[in-house]
């Protein structure tokens, strides 16, 4: 009788040449880093892999920059040169509640190129120029408006944390948008957006522009929240999520929103 194969046999027998045990490997890191990160504690066979999946990650960046990309392949983690806005202070008050995407959105373009929406509500220019296109809840506003400032992006609905850590190794940080209220079990609500500009193998570094959540209440702590260090376990049951009705949302991977950049003019 046949012995049923175990995650272990994976682990021990890993080949980093053939392509499905790469996928296979990526998909199951990821995971524990958001289910279980204890699992990726130093001296163990998934922590060395982990560390040689992102040197991977790393090299094949180098590999694209020296070929003619844009971006280098090293920078620092979390990304410094990363501005914040806070939509609480928009000058338009009846945008303060609801400007969280162009705020984000903001600290990209600022990101990428210094100098663009200079001074502390540097996001109020912003936000007039995606006016021109539609409301700020507007993804295609939104991309519009970026690409006025020559920056090319798109929106996308199938993100994971290796996207964003493939951003983050390019040198650019990630709006990305979660369902910010209600219990992380189960939340609800419309919706927020934020900016990821760092990760570690447990959490995620990011500036929101409304402030400091709870995610495991849903509730908001303070609004304070430029460099707010998130657990990938919870911030990924917010974020890669699909509607199950009445306002409601179920943990999802592999299906998070987010802006990506492609390239910068």
């Amino acid at each position: 009788m046949n012995r049923p194969i175990r995650a272990g046999d994976y682990v021990e027998h890993f080949d980093p040449e053939l392509p499905h045990h790469r996928a296979w490997l990526q998909a199951v890191l990821e995971q524990l880093v958001a289910l279980d990160p204890a699992a990726l504690e130093e001296g163990g066979i998934l922590r060395r892999l982990w560390i040689e999946h992102q040197q991977d990650t790393q090299a094949t960046t180098g590999q694209a920059a020296a070929t003619g990309g844009r971006y280098p392949s090293r920078h620092a983690n979390p990304l410094v040169g990363v501005p914040y806005f806070q939509q609480r202070d928009s000058a338009q008050r009846s945008q303060r509640d609801r400007s969280c995407f162009s705020s984000s959105c903001a600290m990209l373009l600022e990101a990428l190129k210094p100098g663009t929406l200079p001074g502390s509500n540097g996001d109020d220019q912003y936000l007039a120029v995606v006016q021109r296109y539609g409301d700020t809840t507007d993804a295609n506003a939104q991309l519009q408006a970026l690409a006025h400032y020559g920056v090319t992006a798109q929106l996308v609905q199938d993100a994971d944390f290796g996207l964003i850590e493939q951003q983050i190794a390019r040198g650019i940080p990630i709006p990305c948008g979660y369902i910010h209220r209600g219990p992380v079990e189960r939340p609800t609500g419309s919706g927020h957006w934020l900016i990821v500009v760092g990760h570690t193998p447990t959490h995620l570094v990011v500036n929101d522009p409304w402030g400091e959540p709870d995610l495991v209440s849903g509730a908001t702590l303070n609004a304070h929240g430029m460099g707010l260090r998130f657990s990938r376990r919870n911030f990924g049951r917010r974020w890669m999520v699909e509607p199950i009705g009445g306002g409601a949302y179920r943990y999802a991977p592999g299906k998070g929103w987010a802006v990506v950049v492609g390239g910068v003019g």
